[in-house]
């Protein structure tokens, strides 16, 4: 065989296994849904719970839902506390409780404790952040693919087996992007990580 015909056997090998992996999984894919956003303001209003192992996708489900709502200088600091006398204190003080409520409801129960007593919403999403990220994502990673790795169905659901493991790999590729500049290195990259992550995957299936 030709030099030149050996990678265009191992593309046609590749695309086999993901047309293959894609048929198997195209069920669980129509089943499974992404963090789902509510209007209720005064219940747990993202499906995603933080739990202590997923900030980083915790933190920008939430983020991403108190900026829909006009509320992010809540949590960044663009609308400080103003002081208890001025006109807009009341307002201040309903829209903080709103958005604390927010932050709270969307918490493990178990991690409630730990954050409900600071008074200003800022407060707590900062001390989520100093908690579960130290500006280091060193050991996120590491703990990231060391739970991907062992991630099991287990005679579960096939549907919550799949969600499972793309959440963890949304994860890693959020503090693993893909920095390449060339669209052909781009795509050849990402084909060879999505082939490492169907293997990872069969390997977890039940027999």
């Amino acid at each position: 065989m030709s030099s030149d015909a050996e990678p265009q056997l191992a593309a046609s090998q590749s695309d086999s296994l993901f047309s293959e992996f894609t048929a198997k999984m195209t069920e669980a894919l129509t089943k499974v849904q992404p963090p789902i956003l509510t209007t209720e303001p005064s219940n747990a209003l993202i499906s995603i719970k933080l739990d202590g192992t997923n900030y980083a996708l915790w933190s920008q489900v939430v983020e991403m839902y108190i900026s829909s709502k006009d509320k992010l200088g809540y949590i960044n600091g663009d609308i400080p506390q103003p002081p208890s006398i001025d006109p807009t204190f009341r307002k201040w003080r309903t829209n903080n409780a709103i958005v604390k409520g927010w932050l709270i409801n969307s918490m493990d129960p178990s991690l409630i404790g730990n954050f409900i007593r600071f008074p200003t919403v800022k407060l707590v999403w900062d001390s989520i952040a100093t908690t579960y990220f130290d500006g280091s994502d060193t050991s996120q990673v590491y703990d990231l693919r060391r739970r991907v790795t062992q991630l099991k169905q287990a005679g579960g659901s096939l549907e919550k087996y799949y969600n499972d493991f793309q959440g963890l790999w949304r994860e890693i590729d959020f503090y693993r992007p893909n920095l390449m500049e060339y669209a052909v290195d781009i795509h050849n990259y990402n084909l060879l990580l999505q082939e490492d992550k169907v293997y990872v995957f069969l390997d977890g299936l039940d027999d």
